[in-house]
């Protein structure tokens, strides 16, 4: 099974376990190598990290390819070198224009990997703000859903629309009675938050997909309420 496990759980807690198991690999095996796309910002595995890959130049005595993830180009590069043992795209996927172009390449230059996400109740939750849900600048949502017994990757554009589910905010006056009910059904607000990781890993290959969506405001709605249920990461 590609996507080998999703989870939500404690951020700190999945870092510490899969450092510790990135250590012993290379402990075995010398030659095990490892790959970070995008760590610039917050290097957390630095001590098995072999490679980093991202948009800015920055110091460090790593292996550095830069480039814009969005492109080809950078992946071609990386593929050079590659296949790396194991690949880390900690919290970018959510934030750049169009992650599907590294959800293809992933497996291309890695053998398998980890991608680190904010999960799906953080987004439609008020854990940065009344004002807004989730974190403003994230683009896309994500979930892994289970299709014909195999876990796939689920993403899903962040619209403005989002903003109808929040309810530390008065709803627009006649919505409810047109667009239909701002709670959702999935929602739990317990796994909401920093501090919980939605933890996929994979292996030799990432089954995804970006459902198709309509551009007027109820379809957008009712995309939120019905593709982003049913994710196989949340707790019993």
């Amino acid at each position: 099974m590609p996507v080998t496990s999703a989870d939500i759980i404690d951020r700190e807690a999945v870092r510490a376990e899969l450092v510790s198991e990135l250590k012993a690999h290379k402990s075995e095996n010398p030659g095990f190598r490892v790959i970070d796309i995008g760590g610039r910002h917050n290097p957390w595995a630095d001590e098995v990290v072999d490679a980093y890959a991202d948009v800015f130049d920055f110091e460090t005595d790593r292996k550095l390819y830069v480039g814009d993830v969005n492109d080809d180009e950078i992946w071609r590069e990386i593929e050079q070198d590659g296949p790396y043992d194991f690949a880390i795209i900690s919290h970018v996927l959510e934030d750049i224009r169009y992650p599907m172009t590294a959800l293809r390449w992933m497996p291309r230059i890695a053998r398998a990997g980890f991608l680190g996400l904010p999960n799906r109740h953080t987004e439609f939750s008020n854990c940065v703000s009344d004002f807004w849900l989730g974190q403003s600048h994230h683009s896309w949502i994500f979930t892994v859903v289970n299709s014909n017994g195999s876990n796939l990757l689920r993403a899903v554009p962040k619209f403005a629309c989002v903003e109808y589910f929040n309810n530390a905010r008065p709803a627009p006056r006649g919505a409810e009675s047109a667009i239909g009910p701002r709670r959702l059904h999935w929602l739990r607000l317990e796994l909401a938050g920093g501090d919980h990781e939605f933890a996929v890993r994979w292996e030799r290959d990432i089954p995804f997909e970006v459902p198709d969506y309509s551009l007027d405001l109820e379809g957008q709605v009712d995309m939120y309420r019905t593709l982003l249920s049913h994710g196989v990461e949340d707790p019993a």
